[in-house]
C-alpha cells in the first residue's frame, strides 16, 4: 500500500501490540477480503497479513478486557495501526466512544470456513457483563454459557450463508444493518470517529463495471475489498441477469493511487477516479 507490500504468511506464534481503530455501517453488508460478508454486529477484525479467516485474541491495554476476535478482511493501512475491529468487538472492549486504542493482539489458531461461530466468540470475552458498550447493554449472566446463549441468540446465524437461500441472508443482513443504522444513530457514538478519519475525503463512486458471471463479479469484489466497500447491485443486461459493481468508501489509511494501482495490477486500465 503505497509502496509497503504486506504478504499474508501463517504466523504462529505472532504477538503484537499497537493500535486499533474499528468500522461498522460504511461497510454493512459488503464483501470482507476473504468473501464473507461483514455485518458490525459481528466479532471479526481486519489484519494486514495474517490467514484469512483466523482467530486472534485482542486485549485493550486501556482497560484490560479481551476477546477473540474472526479475522476475515484485510487492513487498516494506517502507520502504527496493527488492525481495524468492527463495531460489536471494539464495544465490547470499551473503546468504540474514542475511535481507536492500544491492543495487544495474540494469533489463536485458524477458523473455520463455514459455520457459525458467535457463542464461542461470546464465550471467549473476559470482561464486565455490560460490556461497556455506549447504550448498549446485556442481562447480567450467572455463568459463561448463558451469556454466550443470550448474545448467540441477538446475533443470529450471521456467518451461516452457505445453509441458507439468498433471501433469507438479504433478510438476516437487512436486520442486522436496522440494528447497527440505529446504534450509529446515537447521539455522539460515532462523531469522533468519523472526524478522526475525515469520511468525506473516503467516499468515492468508482464503477469498476458489470458482470454477466458472477463468479467474475466475487472475484473482483474481493480484490477491491481489501481497499474499501464495494456494492454488489443486480441488473439487467440484453434480458440476461448480471451484477454492477461499485467501489463507494475507502478504509483508513488507503489512497486513491492505491485503487487506481490496483486497477493497473487488474489490467482495469480504463477506470479513472473524479
Amino acid at each position: 500500500m503505497r509502496g509497503k507490500v504486506y504478504t499474508p504468511a501463517e504466523q504462529p506464534d505472532y504477538v503484537a501490540s499497537g493500535d486499533a481503530s474499528w468500522y461498522g455501517a460504511d461497510f454493512h453488508g459488503r464483501r470482507t477480503a476473504n468473501g464473507e460478508i461483514f455485518s458490525a454486529n459481528a466479532i471479526t477484525g481486519a489484519h494486514p497479513t495474517l490467514p484469512l479467516p483466523s482467530y486472534v485474541r485482542v486485549t485493550n491495554q486501556a482497560n484490560g478486557r479481551s476477546v477473540i476476535v474472526r479475522v476475515n478482511d484485510r487492513g487498516p493501512y494506517m502507520p502504527g495501526r496493527i488492525m481495524d475491529l468492527s463495531y460489536r468487538a471494539a464495544s465490547m472492549l470499551g473503546y468504540v466512544n474514542n475511535g481507536h486504542t492500544q491492543i495487544r493482539a495474540e494469533y489463536v489458531g485458524p477458523a473455520p470456513l463455514e459455520g457459525d461461530d458467535t457463542r464461542m466468540l461470546m464465550a471467549s470475552y473476559n470482561g464486565p457483563a455490560d460490556f461497556g458498550g455506549g447504550n448498549t447493554q446485556f442481562a447480567q449472566a450467572d455463568n459463561t454459557n448463558s451469556l454466550a446463549d443470550i448474545a448467540g441468540n441477538f446475533f443470529g446465524n450471521l456467518f451461516s450463508y452457505a445453509d441458507t437461500t439468498p433471501q433469507e441472508q438479504d433478510a438476516a443482513i437487512g436486520t442486522a444493518h436496522a440494528a447497527v443504522t440505529a446504534m450509529a444513530t446515537r447521539a455522539g457514538a460515532l462523531d469522533e470517529w468519523v472526524q478522526s478519519i475525515d469520511a468525506d475525503a473516503r467516499s468515492i463512486k468508482l464503477g469498476l463495471g458489470i458482470f454477466a458471471d458472477q463468479g467474475n463479479a466475487i472475484a473482483l469484489s474481493e480484490r477491491f475489498a481489501l481497499l474499501g466497500a464495494v456494492d454488489e447491485e443486480a441488473v439487467t443486461v440484453n434480458g440476461r441477469a448480471a451484477t454492477r459493481l461499485t467501489l463507494t468508501h475507502l478504509k483508513p489509511g488507503v489512497s486513491r493511487i492505491d485503487v487506481l494501482d490496483l486497477a493497473r495490477e487488474l489490467g482495469l486500465n480504463d477506470l479513472k477516479l473524479d
